[in-house]
C-alpha cells in the first residue's frame, strides 16, 4: 500500500477523530450512476476486505474517494444525433435550427446513457493524525480538488490548506543544482528539469543524466530554473519534487520492499511502513525548504 504521489495539504483548524470521520464519510457512499447520470461520486472502503471507511492504524488513517462514470465517447453521441437530425431534416424539408440541434443532442445523450458503460476509480488519501496533514495520491489537480470539496463537505468543522514552505521549491532545487549545501538526508538524482521565466518557456528536460554543477550553472545563469528535480530520500524512497511542492513517482528501494507476509499482513505493513517513512520524508522536505510558511 505505496502511495505513488504525495499532494500535501495542512489540517489548519479543527479536530479529527477516528469515530467522527468514519461516521461522517459512511453517510456518502458511492452509490451506482442514475441512469441519466454521467457521474456519481462518494466515499468507499480503502481495504476491499474490510467494512470500515477508514482504515486505521494507530494515529494513520486511510480513506478513498470513490467515483463512477459513463462512458460514453462524444462521437458516439453525435452519429447519433447527426442520423436523427437527418430524419427529421427528410421530414420537414427543411434543416434544424440551432436550437432545435442541442435539444436532439442532449435527448440523445439522456436516451443512450442507461446503456453506456460504467467505470470506477479510487482516489486514496491519508490522514496524519500525529502532524495534522491530509496526503492525497494524485497528480490531478481537478481530482485533488473534488477530493478535497468531498472531504470538507463531510467533515464541516475542517479547514485544510495547501502546504507552503518559506523556501519554494524552484528557487531550493536551483540552488542545489548549483552547487549550495543540500540537506543530508537527500540526494541528487539524474532526472531533471529547467526552464526559462521568459514568455517562451524554453524547456531543457535531463532523463538518466548527472548533470555537473557547471553545467547546471550555465543555464541557470541565462536565466533558467529548476521546475522538477529527481531525488533519494537516506537511500530508501526515491522521488521527483515539482516546483508546486507536489511529490511524485514515490519508489521505495528494495531494502523496504521485501516481504514475504500474506496479502492482509503485506497491506497493514506496508502501510505503517510507508506512513512512517513519507511521513518522515515530509517533514525533512519541510526543513530543507526552509519550514512551514509563505515563500517570498
Amino acid at each position: 500500500m505505496w502511495f505513488r504521489n504525495l499532494l500535501v495539504y495542512r489540517i489548519t483548524s479543527g479536530n479529527i477523530t477516528l469515530n467522527e470521520l468514519e461516521e461522517a464519510i459512511s453517510q456518502s457512499p458511492l452509490q451506482a450512476c442514475m441512469q441519466t447520470e454521467m457521474q456519481s461520486r462518494g466515499w468507499v472502503q480503502p481495504h476491499e476486505e474490510h467494512s470500515n471507511f477508514v482504515y486505521a492504524l494507530g494515529q494513520q488513517w486511510l480513506i478513498a474517494l470513490g467515483t463512477e462514470k459513463k462512458l460514453l465517447p462524444v462521437s458516439i453521441v453525435n452519429q447519433h444525433a447527426k442520423e436523427r437530425i437527418t430524419n427529421i431534416q427528410h421530414m420537414q424539408g427543411y434543416k434544424p435550427g440551432k436550437k432545435q440541434v442541442r435539444d436532439i443532442k442532449e435527448a440523445t445523450l439522456i436516451e443512450l446513457l442507461p446503456r453506456a458503460f460504467a467505470q470506477r476509480h479510487k482516489t486514496y488519501a491519508w490522514i496524519d493524525a500525529v502532524n495534522n496533514r491530509l496526503i492525497i495520491d494524485t497528480t490531478s489537480p481537478s481530482k485533488a480538488d473534488e477530493f478535497v470539496e468531498a472531504f470538507l463537505k463531510a467533515m464541516h468543522s475542517i479547514a485544510l490548506a495547501p502546504l507552503e514552505t518559506k523556501t519554494s521549491p524552484a528557487t531550493a532545487m536551483t540552488r542545489w543544482l548549483s552547487g549550495d549545501d543540500l540537506s543530508s538526508v537527500f540526494t541528487i538524482d539524474r532526472d531533471c528539469e529547467l526552464q526559462s521565466m521568459s514568455d517562451e518557456k524554453a524547456t531543457i528536460r535531463y532523463t538518466h543524466h548527472e548533470l555537473s554543477t557547471e553545467e547546471a550553472s550555465r543555464h541557470i545563469r541565462v536565466g533558467k530554473r529548476v521546475i522538477k528535480l529527481a531525488l533519494t530520500w537516506q537511500d530508501k524512497i526515491s522521488f521527483v519534487l515539482y516546483d508546486n511542492l507536489q511529490i511524485r513517482r514515490i519508489a521505495p528501494q528494495d531494502i523496504l520492499r521485501e516481504s514475504n507476509e500474506s496479502d492482509e499482513d503485506l497491506f497493514a505493513s506496508d502501510f505503517i511502513l510507508m506512513t512512517a517513512e513519507a511521513s518522515q520524508l515530509i517533514s525533512d522536505l519541510i526543513e530543507a525548504l526552509g519550514g512551514e510558511g509563505r515563500s517570498s
